[in-house]
Formats: structure tokens, C-alpha cells, sequence
């Protein structure tokens, strides 16, 4: 979940305990997502106890989360004004909502964070007047854009997120060559989408804060600008293509290779081909290092334990053992930070011989790398699919560790030595 939608969605949750909403009321929570289980785990953090995930997929039903069974909507009809709330995190809200309504139940329904910053269910004069001045922002930002690459192709990576933009640019040469594209210019959020930009080659990149895309993708598709592609699987969530994922499976990698690009599946991604060597760092000893990579935008993960418990698994196993940070983040307790720029991960991780990360963006930049390589998944469903998050973000050549073997151990048994 990412920083800013986590940050609306506790913001919400705690004014609602400190209205004391939940004094009376049972708590429902609708779509069983990685949001959702964040939410959860926040409820009971401060004493709420949610009865129930209710949710639409018959693959999840009858299943459970911290002892929150996944019921399916229907439970609602149990429920009313007086004695219950739902709350939702999901873009979907909209039709969530207007599920329950159908269902004739008339209790308060709770948006705990914004996911779609396209969709304003307003007709007020207020919301076309907003909508208006965001869209003409955005149109300048084009035109200053243009200014500086008049002709060129724009890939805009509307996510921040490092493994959406690695995937992005992967495909991208094989996008070019079936469309006959000479030129192009990349257009990211962050400096560190930036740099998976620069590790392909590219040469002409903008950085734009998160309002600045936004802004930006919604003047794309009001001026029908044909010289550019959003590349991203389900943003600004115009096409519906993650329902195809409710009929049928797509890995992450496939979204981008025949979901965003229109490729065929035989068609192998690129590497990388501005990578750098690893420059040398305190701590690292050929062949008997450990990095791991404990923090996800998209992913829940275990908790600080678990890490430390690893680690010291590790230690013993006479392993020197690092933690991959981006300089905001702590690294687990009894490891040494390790911060390198992007393009020298993938040589780092083949000098220390071994990585582990919870399923990131870091892990796809470094799934090239000739060593020994580790994904550790939590057991949940991705989105609002049925399909898990380990088999939807799987990556080829990996070891795999789902999280739901390992937490009821002794976190010192995790098993990865």
C-alpha cells in the first residue's frame, strides 16, 4: 500500500475511533485486499475487532485473516444503520457501495482512502470547476514537456513504484519496433523510477511529483494525445483490465508484456543494459552475504521480528548479513544498512551471493542477478482477484517462502539457511 493512501486510510480509521464509531456498531470491512488486511490489522491494533471481510470471490470465502472470516456480501442483509458500518479500501468503491445498497442496507459505508483520484462522484458546479483548472494544469505540463521533446514518443509511468517502471521499460523496445517508434522520452514519479529508467538507457526522462502525474494523465486522455502510451496494467483504471484477472490469470510480468503492450507471450523481456558494478561496501564479504529487503509498497509484511529472527539464523550460519535501504527506511536490527544506487544492486547481490527480499520493485531489478534468491510472500489474494500474491507476482528462477509456513514457527526456523 503506498505511503500516501496508508497515510488516508489511518487518518480515517483514527478519527472514526476517536468519534468512538465503533462503540456501538459492528465493524464490516468489504473486498479482501492487501488494504484491507492493513485495515485490519490497524482496527485491532486499537481494540476493534472487525466481524467480518465480506467479499465478492467464492475462491475466498469461508476463508480467514487474524480470525476475520470472508463472508460473502450477502451477510450484509443481517445488518443496519443502527448496528453496523462497512468500511472499504478499494478503488472499486463506487460499485462496492452500490452493492450494498441493492442489498437494501442502509447503514453507514465508509471510503477510508482515495485510490482514484480520476473518479469525483459529484455534479456540484464546485467539482467541474476543480476538475476543469487540474485538467488545464495538466495540459500546461504537456505543453512544457513538448517544449522539450516535441516528436518523441512519451512512456508515462504513472506509479511510483520501481518494478512497475522496470517492467515498463523491459517491454518497451519490443513496443517501439512493432510500432515503427524511433524515438522516445520516459515520464516517472521519483527519483528512484528515475534511475530504473536510466539503468534501459534512456536519455531524455522527466520527474514529476505524484499531483504533477496525476495531472498530467488526466490532460493525455482529455487531448487524446496519440503520441504516448500510460504504461501501467490498471492506471488511470479506464480500461478494467484487472477484472479480466476474475475469468482468467496474467502474471505482473504478462500485465506488461500483453496487457499494457500488446505483445505476445513468447516475447522475452530486455535487460537492463546501463547496469553498474558493484562498488565495494563495509560490511559485504564475497559469497557469504545476506541482503535482505524487508519493505513493500504492495505487499503486507511480517512483523520486525521476523527480520531479526532471519537474520540472526543467518549470523549463525557464519553469513554477514545487510539490509537494502533507500535512506528514509531503518535496517533490521544486528544488520548493516546498505544503500547503493540501483543500477550496482544486481552486481551487489551476485558479490554477496545471496538475496532475500519480500516481494518489492528491488526484486525485480535484481531477479537478473546469479546468485541465490529468495522471495518471501505473505498468504493473501492479489487485489480484488482470486489469485494469490505469490503466484501473481512470481518471478521466474526464484525460491519462494510464503509467510503463513513461517510466522507460527520460531522465527530462528524460518528454514531459508
Amino acid at each position: 500500500m503506498k505511503p500516501a493512501n496508508k497515510n488516508a486510510m489511518t487518518d480515517t480509521l483514527s478519527t472514526l475511533i476517536n468519534a468512538r464509531s465503533f462503540d456501538c456498531r459492528t465493524a464490516l470491512l468489504f473486498g479482501h485486499c492487501n488494504a484491507t488486511e492493513e485495515m485490519a490489522d490497524y482496527l485491532l491494533g486499537h481494540n476493534v475487532c472487525p466481524s467480518a471481510i465480506l467479499d465478492n470471490s467464492a475462491s475466498k470465502q469461508g476463508l480467514s485473516y487474524r480470525d476475520i472470516p470472508i463472508e460473502p456480501p450477502e451477510l450484509i442483509k443481517q445488518y443496519n444503520a443502527e448496528n453496523s458500518i462497512v468500511l472499504i479500501a478499494s478503488r472499486f468503491f463506487a460499485d462496492m457501495s452500490a452493492q450494498l445498497r441493492r442489498f437494501d442496507y442502509d447503514g453507514e459505508i465508509v471510503r477510508v482512502a482515495d485510490y482514484n483520484s480520476f473518479a469525483v462522484y459529484s455534479l456540484s458546479g464546485e467539482t467541474f470547476e476543480s476538475q476543469k483548472a487540474r485538467m488545464l494544469r495538466g495540459t500546461l505540463l504537456l505543453e512544457r514537456i513538448r517544449t522539450c521533446c516535441p516528436k518523441q514518443h512519451l512512456i508515462v509511468c504513472p506509479n511510483n513504484a520501481l518494478g512497475d517502471v522496470y517492467w515498463a521499460m523491459a517491454f518497451l523496445p519490443h513496443y517501439c519496433k512493432k510500432h515503427g517508434i524511433r524515438e522516445i522520452a520516459a515520464v516517472v514519479t521519483g527519483d528512484g523510477c528515475r534511475q530504473v529508467a536510466d539503468m534501459f538507457g534512456a536519455e531524455n526522462t522527466t520527474v514529476l511529483d505524484l499531483a504533477e502525474m496525476d495531472e498530467l494523465v488526466q490532460a493525455l486522455i482529455y487531448t487524446r494525445e496519440n503520441n504516448c502510451i500510460i504504461a501501467h496494467h490498471d492506471r488511470p483504471y479506464t480500461d478494467n483490465i484487472i477484472k479480466y484477472l476474475d475469468r482468467h490469470f496474467l502474471s505482473f510480468i504478462d500485465y506488461y508484456r500483453c496487457g499494457v503492450y500488446g505483445l505476445a507471450m513468447d516475447i522475452e523481456p530486455t535487460a537492463p543494459t546501463c547496469l553498474h558494478a558493484f562498488s565495494g561496501e563495509p560490511g559485504i564479504v564475497k559469497d557469504k552475504t545476506v541482503i535482505i529487503s524487508p519493505y513493500a509498497k504492495s505487499v503486507v509484511g511480517p512483523p520486525d521480528l521476523f527480520w531479526e529472527g532471519l537474520a540472526g539464523e543467518w549470523r549463525d550460519k557464519g553469513y554477514h548479513v545487510c539490509t537494502s535501504i533507500d535512506g528514509r527506511e531503518k535496517p533490521v536490527k544486528g544488520t548493516t544498512p546498505l544503500f547503493l544506487p540501483l543500477n550496482q544492486m544486481a552486481s551487489a547481490a551476485e558479490f554477496a551471493g545471496c538475496f532475500i527480499g519480500l516481494r518489492n520493485g528491488l526484486c525485480d531489478i535484481v531477479h537478473t542477478a546469479r546468485c541465490r534468491k529468495i522471495l518471501v510472500f505473505p498468504d493473501c489474494y492479489y487485489s480484488t482477484t482470486p489469485h494469490k500474491i505469490e503466484d501473481f507476482f512470481d518471478l521466474p528462477g526464484w525460491e519462494k517462502m510464503n509467510l503463513t509456513k513461517i510466522l507460527p514457527q520460531s522465527p530462528r526456523q524460518g528454514g531459508f539457511a
